[in-house]
């Protein structure tokens, strides 16, 4: 018997909001009143920073950005945890999608890397939104890594544990007692855990993610906070869109959930028409999840003035950078690294252990902070070998 093809929507991983979102707007296919629905998602002009869209059936990256806004919440909501009441980016990611070669690759930005912001100044990159808006952070991305954007995505996190409910939780396997004391991260119980609501914000936000390994005597905390954060992320990305397929994107019970979720929460640029992801999907249809490549910069960890940030390695970022500019083709999958496979060196020059393969110019960051005997696969949540989570 021949086995069904898996459609775009059960492949493409973006970011947690978006991803849903799409795949549901993708699934819908032909119903009608599902794109007449979508069609209300609220938009927003990003000036003439975009680049002119490309034409069908070309390359084009997707800036999608997670809003970190605190404006409007109560003061004990547990959303703030860990952030205060303004409105930064929490999660910077550009998609770039190669309809004619069936490939797409992922470049997660870690909100700590140190940037000249466009316009005059310097500051981490996920202050750029906050001083300007969106096209100043996308002037920002286009000025210092010379990556055109063509579409402009943004998802406001308040939305996020309504989206979670609406699947029933998102199972993430712990492997040891773990916490995130500033988001509010705590998960003592090991194995298979479904989080929902606050735990899940709390997880997928966690920077200062820690575990115990000798009964929660003692804590040891990741040593590369945004970039473990950012694969912890990518996991639960995965798991969720997983979660969405499974309950059913196609039932229109379940549609029309995430739908509304969206209308609140899910903001496209003016330009991003339904037709646009209704295209996109159709043109990816046969894509395989394991041909998604995903690379984050070469950055080391540094101050400025009394604030912790990232530098970037900008010669060793380049080639990465070029796959975006369009200057180098989207890897094979086996030839480029995944966020999985992180190397950390200290300034003494010793290498922990790499998790997920040998270490690749591409795939290696740099930190400041001593490194323990725990490897840092220890950090990433993994299902161990032989058994399920869902």
């Amino acid at each position: 018997m021949r086995r069904p093809s898996r459609t775009w929507p059960q492949r493409l991983l973006l970011s947690l909001n978006i991803v849903i979102v799409m795949a549901c707007l993708l699934a819908a296919g032909g119903l009608a009143w599902a794109y007449n629905q979508a069609s209300a998602l609220p938009r927003i002009d990003v000036g003439t920073s975009l680049e002119a869209p490309s034409a069908p059936g070309e390359a084009m990256n997707i800036l999608l950005v997670g809003i970190d806004d605190g404006m409007g919440l109560a003061e004990g909501d547990p959303v703030l945890r860990g952030r205060s009441k303004s409105l930064n980016t929490d999660t910077i990611m550009i998609l770039r999608v190669e309809p004619k070669t069936q490939q797409a690759a992922l470049l997660s930005l870690p909100r700590d890397l140190w940037v000249d912001i466009a316009g005059g100044g310097q500051g981490r990159i996920n202050t750029a939104l906050a001083l300007g808006g969106p096209e100043r952070l996308i002037q920002t991305i286009n000025q210092d890594f010379g990556i055109p954007i063509n579409h402009y995505v943004m998802v406001d996190f308040q939305g996020f544990e309504a989206l979670v409910k609406a699947i029933n939780g998102v199972p993430v396997y712990f492997n040891y007692p773990s916490r995130d004391q500033a988001t509010g991260l705590f998960q003592y119980d090991t194995g298979c855990q479904v989080l929902t609501g606050e735990q899940a914000l709390a997880f997928a936000r966690s920077r200062h993610f820690e575990i115990s390994r000798d009964n929660m005597k003692t804590w040891q905390e990741d040593p590369t906070s945004d970039f473990g954060r950012v694969t912890r992320q990518q996991q639960f990305i995965r798991a969720a869109l997983k979660k969405a397929v499974a309950q059913g994107v196609r039932n229109p019970f379940i549609l029309k959930d995430f739908l509304e979720i969206a209308q609140k929460n899910v903001t496209l640029d003016t330009e991003f028409t339904i037709q646009d992801l209704v295209d996109l999907g159709s043109q990816f249809r046969t894509f395989d999840p394991d041909a998604l490549v995903s690379f984050t910069p070469v950055a080391s960890g540094t101050f400025k003035g009394a604030a912790s940030v990232l530098e970037l390695n900008v010669a060793a970022s380049q080639p990465m950078f070029d796959v975006f500019r369009g200057l180098r083709p989207i890897p094979s999958p086996n030839a480029a690294p995944d966020l999985s496979a992180l190397t950390t060196t200290t300034t003494a020059g010793t290498t922990a252990s790499t998790a997920g393969g040998a270490p690749t110019t591409m795939a290696t960051t740099s930190t400041t902070q001593a490194i323990t005997t725990t490897s840092m696969s220890d950090f990433i949540p993994r299902i161990p070998e032989g058994q399920t989570c869902s």
